[in-house]
């Protein structure tokens, strides 16, 4: 914490008219102003002749980082619907990972632990931002980045913007996740932290492993690669092919069985005993004073290393005459890896009060190694089986930012903001192994599947790049001494590319020894196969990469605003703004087999003319009412436009795009009230509505059999009520001051109306899929000098997982309730100490489809203790 002087020109009025804005002198999140109060004659001073014009303010302030008042100062002051919450409000709840941090703000909740839905609507309608900038992502069929990729160590904070404003990209749904990186401190710090994390079911007992690499502990992996001769003979688009009368360019038998057998082996699961999650984390930074300029750097690291058992039942079922059948039982062992590493530089030169420059650099790395065997049947109940599973995936994303303030006393106090960011996200799922052991119904032993499709290697890797030039020009314009004008305008350039490729191996039988039932009958796949049974006489490894597996995707996206924010006598605002947005966007997939052969190209080309209005009634200086329209739109995914079918990982179902698809078009209507008690304790209650037209559904292909593609639908709407309260309980008695209390709860509503597009759906009008119609949040807190304790809880309540097809109810993921306790206490000076209880009720996971159970599992309670050193 630094205080520093800031000077600054302007005329006194339009000063006060902005601090008025609020009801109090607002300042920037994390800064502290002087009051009305504290002003005197050697702080504000005026010349006589020209008692309006403020020639020089110095103001003394208090710059904490992630300061709560300042980020609810911010959620006051904008002329938008947003929700704000700073680094000091998300170590109170001791997430680790912004998606965490997401489900505890009003009307968000989180799928799978890294999508965040806001107001009920998913990945497809919400975005991400660094810093203002959008990023790319890893995931190869969603555009939208997983949020767990996000330590909450990196972050100053995050707003999630709920009311759309034309300086925003016009894609936009249910909200705007704007996360906030850290930015360069005013004095040397320095930050070591270590945690041992204990989970129940988990750590000290047996889970999954196999063979992989001395490096895994890393995230970084090694011996999962092709090996060097194979990669060398498919490269090009060669296909692993033999050699026949009809393909006399094919390998040879030797050369199969080489390759074969520089493949094979680590493909058996063992046991071993899971040591206690550990995590580890550091920082660093100085700033100096050169003059009146000064330059700042921060650098900070951070690495964990978690594990997590699961043993799952999972059931699938079909429509039958009697309601719902059975079609496959199957018992699940799960044991997951997670390593994380994540590395952070920020670096700010301020050249003068009026110029300042700012670099990012991020890398943030998550590698998964997943092991798990399922028992049980597949169609017929007599038929039991064994699949195994052994998945190790690295995702990145490696961002670097330059980004620059500039402000013109001379030009009326025009200001430029601008930012340049140059992002890239992959994964990369080496030698992903899937094998299949059946059970012989007459002696009860499991051998190796005689299945086609028994067994498979797989590899895949994606990249995605992007560009992102954002520039912002405003100009401040006093309408009186109470009332102003700002005019803003700006532009944003985005070039993204995406190319992804997989490559699939099998193993397949040409010789008696693939059919021997002594050679099949073995404890594990790597008995069953290897040199001794690899060759013509045996198992011959052969490629199935189909024509489809690689694709390029890239996407031209230009917009430009104008806006206009008006405030009168410091009791009404209106924000204007029209947002104009030309999009092209192209995917081709190809062959890697026929270069030659021309690609499948899908295409769409759009201009969008978007506007935006809000408007905002300050009814007293601590209560004020706003409202809000604006047009938005949703545009298709790469690969829903493409022809060229891939297999949906939600349904496991071959899936084609459409490139007739449009793009759906939203109207947004959004009221909110809100009162603030003092610069933390607040209370808000929002009405909103959205109209969809055009929205994109998956349909049934006629005359394909279970193929899926997509359609523009008829309608959509989504409606809601959100409610938020944060208050000191010392409030109502005294003995209470160290008490305070947060709640926020969300109702939502939506339908979607499929109308002719349905042709594979069971429900033609039903709820968005992953919409809760409710979410609520709890927090009970006690904090005195050096000591904090924080009781949270979260609901959800029932939602779609994936839609009902053929007859079949939907399947819905049961509400959850999950509390967690955390506890920090300031051991010294320099030393603290923080533990962290999670899941305290640990109820089950369940998805329920009618009456049946389809998936249910317990996450387990987890325990984590952690010691930080700051020097």
């Amino acid at each position: 914490m630094t205080t520093q002087r800031f000077p600054r020109r302007a005329r006194l009025s339009q000063w006060i008219a902005l601090c008025l804005v609020s009801g109090t002198f607002a300042a920037a999140p994390g800064l502290a102003l002087a009051t009305p109060e504290t002003l005197t004659d050697s702080t504000v001073t005026a010349d006589s002749d020209e008692a309006s014009l403020l020639n020089s303010i110095e103001v003394e302030a208090t710059i904490k980082e992630g300061d709560e008042a300042g980020y609810v100062d911010e959620r006051r002051a904008t002329s938008q619907v947003i929700e704000s919450i700073g680094a000091e409000q998300i170590a109170r709840t001791g997430d680790s990972d912004t998606a965490q941090t997401l489900k505890r703000v009003t009307g968000l909740s989180v799928v799978d632990g890294k999508y965040v839905f806001v107001r009920g609507l998913g990945d497809r309608y919400s975005s991400v931002l660094l810093n203002g900038a959008q990023l790319p992502s890893p995931d190869p069929t969603r555009r939208v980045l997983p949020l767990d990729l996000f330590p909450t160590e990196l972050l100053d904070g995050l707003l999630v913007q709920k009311s759309w404003s034309a300086n925003l990209p016009g894609e936009f749904g249910g909200g705007t996740v704007q996360l906030r990186t850290r930015g360069v401190p005013l004095d040397r710090i320095g930050k070591l932290g270590f945690s041992l994390g204990f989970l129940d079911g988990t750590t000290f007992e047996d889970g999954l492993t196999y063979a992989g690499d001395g490096s895994d502990w890393t995230g970084y992996e090694n011996a999962r690669e092709l090996p060097d001769a194979l990669r060398q003979a498919i490269a090009g688009g060669v296909i692993l092919r033999p050699q026949s009368p009809t393909n006399p360019n094919g390998f040879s038998n030797s050369q199969l069985e080489q390759f074969g057998e520089a493949l094979a082996g680590d493909y058996n699961i063992d046991d071993r005993n899971i040591q206690p999650n550990a995590g580890f984390n550091t920082s660093f930074g100085n700033a100096w004073q050169f003059g009146e300029r000064s330059f700042g750097v921060l650098a900070a690291v951070r690495y964990g290393n978690s594990w997590d058992n699961t043993s799952e039942i999972r059931r699938s079922f079909v429509s039958s005459d009697e309601d719902l059948a059975e079609t496959s039982v199957l018992a699940v062992e799960r044991t997951r890896q997670n390593i994380e590493f994540s590395s952070f530089v920020v670096a700010g030169l301020d050249w003068s009060a009026d110029h300042r420059f700012k670099f990012t650099n991020m890398l943030l790395r998550s590698s998964e190694d997943d092991t798990n065997i399922a028992e049980g049947f597949v169609d017929d109940p007599e038929d039991i089986s064994r699949f195994y599973e052994l998945e190790w995936t690295e995702n990145r994303l490696l961002a670097n930012q330059l980004s620059g303030e500039h402000r013109f006393a001379t030009l009326r106090d025009l200001s430029l903001n601008w930012q340049y960011t140059h992002a890239s996200a992959g994964r990369d799922a080496p030698k992903t192994r899937r094998y299949r052991f059946d059970r012989n119904t007459a002696t009860g032993d499991f051998g190796l599947s005689r299945r086609s499709d028994s067994n498979s290697t797989v590899y895949a890797e994606l990249d995605d790049q992007s560009q992102d030039l954002g520039v912002e020009l405003k100009l401040p314009l006093s309408l009186g001494d109470t009332s102003y004008l700002d005019l803003s305008a700006g532009f944003n350039v985005i070039r993204r590319e995406r190319e992804s490729g997989i490559r699939r191996f099998s193993f397949s039988g040409v010789g008696p020894l693939a059919t021997d039932p002594s050679v099949l009958v073995q404890p594990g796949f790597d008995e069953v196969i290897n040199p001794g049974t690899i060759g013509d006489n045996g198992f011959q490894l052969r490629e199935s990469t189909r024509g489809t597996d690689q694709y390029g995707a890239d996407q031209d996206l230009d917009g430009v605003f104008l806006a206009a924010d008006i405030n009168w006598n410091s009791k009404y605002r209106l924000a204007l703004g029209v947002r104009l947005e030309r999009n092209d966007q192209m995917v081709s997939t190809f062959s890697i087999s026929d270069l030659s052969a021309p690609p499948m190209v899908a295409r769409i080309a759009t201009n969008d003319l978007l506007p935006s209005l809000a408007f905002t009634w300050f009814q007293t200086d601590q209560s004020q009412w706003r409202a809000s329209y604006s047009e938005t739109v949703s545009r298709p995914e790469f690969r829903e436009l493409s022809r060229a079918p891939f297999t949906d990982p939600l349904l496991d179902l071959e899936t084609i795009g459409n490139p007739d698809l449009k793009p759906a078009s939203i109207q947004h209507l959004d009221v909110r009230f809100e009162h603030y008690f003092s610069e933390t304790e607040t209370f808000s209650a929002a009405l909103f509505a959205k109209e969809f037209k055009n929205p994109i559904e998956k349909i049934q292909v006629p005359g394909t059999g279970s193929l899926v593609s997509f359609a523009n639908a008829e309608s959509a709407s989504n409606y809601g009520l959100e409610l938020d309260y944060a208050r000191s309980l010392g409030t109502f008695d005294d003995r209470l001051a160290n008490w305070y209390l947060g709640a926020n709860y969300a109702y939502i509503n939506s339908t979607v109306e499929l109308g002719t597009a349905n042709d594979i759906q069971t429900n033609s009008s039903r709820p968005l899929q992953g919409q809760s119609p409710h979410v609520g949040n709890i927090q009970l807190g006690w904090r005195r000098e050096g000591t904090e304790a924080t009781l949270l809880y979260n609901v959800f309540g029932p939602r779609i997982s994936q839609v009902g097809i053929f007859g079949a109810p939907d399947i819905e993921e049961r509400p959850f309730h999950q509390v967690d306790f955390n506890y920090r206490h300031q051991l010294s000076e320099d030393w603290s100490l923080k533990l962290k209880l999670r899941n305290l009720l640990d109820p089950k996971v369940e998805f329920q489809q009618g009456d049946e159970i389809t998936r249910e599992f317990r996450r387990g309670r987890e325990l984590s203790i952690g010691l930080d050193w700051k020097f």
